[in-house]
């Protein structure tokens, strides 16, 4: 196996898979990365069982051939050279040999034989096409609501249901609750339903930045490609809860309050800075219109408080407390000036709503809805 590359289009290559590789494994194998040369086409592949993806460049001076590498060791190397002209030969002892025109390296490498065979989808799929602009700023706005835990597998992504053309799209932690609905995310229609891993649509964020992306849904696994990158990766099949059950209607949440987006996120970041590090409690006290966000922490005699003006229809004053990691997270997900809390209670699920301009409403094609549960005041 022997070819020329370019530095920075390898780098580029390298980049867009690395990601994949997992940091702490006890299978050796998944530790590398695929190389397969053929017809002046350069494939690297990265996988670990779980999420696997490829990408192609052109090379020169081509021989045919396919190996393993070290995937991190051999990234590092290639990430910290200067755009050059790269030689890699791999000889009979699967030596892998990189020259520069200053310097040379060389890398043990492994047969394919122990590389585990990359996932194929089943007969059973729906293919469509999907902006990437469209779907990463969908991954944006969900993924921070995805919950870590894994024993909560089914809450370890994102539930994407198609129908038609449309979409409703969940994130949630237990905690906190992310809806989308988006009126015509694909060109083709689909009828299937995908929980899609947080790795996985990490990797899609990160690299399906423009252009369109070929989406194909299987029984158990999902593709997503572009002209030179492939990305599979295994469903969530764990089932979900009824996610409209648990968000409440538009009569029990009948007591509004309109803020600005911006002030209020830099606030309530600024007071949560006092809070207590293990619920980062912050009081939210809206009376006539006036919000005041306050957290106190007893034990240490710190105390933090802001004033902002709201518009508020809730008639008497109320009190409520939230986690100021999650009002921080969602301000910063949304990007229109204004938004709206609904409430009923101070022991009830608040939702939050981006306001949108009228003169913008028939452009906007993602419908957000965000619920956060409250924290108990004491």
């Amino acid at each position: 196996m022997k070819f020329k590359v370019n530095s920075r289009d390898l780098r580029e290559a390298l980049n867009r898979v690395i990601g994949v590789v997992p940091v702490r494994t006890t299978i050796p194998a998944i530790e590398n990365l695929l190389f397969e040369s053929n017809k002046k086409r350069l494939s690297i592949s990265a996988t670990d069982l779980e999420i696997s993806m490829s990408t192609v460049i052109d090379v020169m001076d081509e021989s045919d051939g396919k190996i393993t590498v070290n995937a991190r060791e051999f990234f590092e190397i290639v990430r910290n050279l200067g755009d050059a002209e790269l030689e890699i030969t791999v000889d009979e002892n699967l030596k892998l040999s990189l020259k520069t025109k200053s310097g040379s390296y060389r890398f043990s490498c492994n047969s394919t034989e122990e590389y585990p065979s990359l996932p194929t989808l089943s007969e059973s799929t729906e293919s469509s096409i999907i902006p990437a602009e469209e779907l990463r700023s969908i991954i944006e706005r969900t993924i921070f609501a995805v919950s870590k835990d894994e024993h909560r597998r089914s809450m370890n992504g994102v539930l994407f249901q198609f129908s038609g053309k449309s979409a409703r799209i969940y994130s949630t932690d237990g905690h906190r609750l992310v809806r989308i609905e988006d009126k015509s995310i694909v060109e083709k229609p689909v009828k299937k339903e995908a929980n899609i891993q947080e790795k996985a649509l990490s990797l899609v964020a990160k690299t399906f930045k423009t252009g369109n992306i070929e989406m194909t849904i299987g029984e158990d696994h999902i593709r997503l490609r572009n002209n030179e990158t492939e990305l599979v990766s295994r469903l969530i099949k764990e089932p979900h809860p009824d996610y409209e059950t648990v968000i409440p209607s538009d009569l029990d949440n009948n007591k509004l309050m309109t803020v600005e987006r911006g002030d209020l996120l830099e606030k309530v970041r600024r007071v949560s800075i006092l809070s207590d590090s293990v619920n980062h409690l912050v009081k939210f006290s809206m009376e006539k219109d006036t919000l005041t966000i306050s957290t106190e922490d007893a034990d240490r005699g710190q105390m933090g408080e802001e004033k902002i003006p709201v518009q508020w229809n809730g008639g008497e004053a109320m009190s409520i407390g939230f986690n100021s990691t999650y009002i921080v997270e969602a301000m910063g997900s949304m990007d229109t000036p204004k938004v709206r809390f609904a409430l009923s209670s101070p022991t009830r699920a608040a939702t939050i709503k981006p306001i949108v301009d009228d003169s913008d409403s028939g452009k906007i094609k993602q419908d957000v809805l965000m619920l956060v549960m409250p924290l108990r005041l004491s």
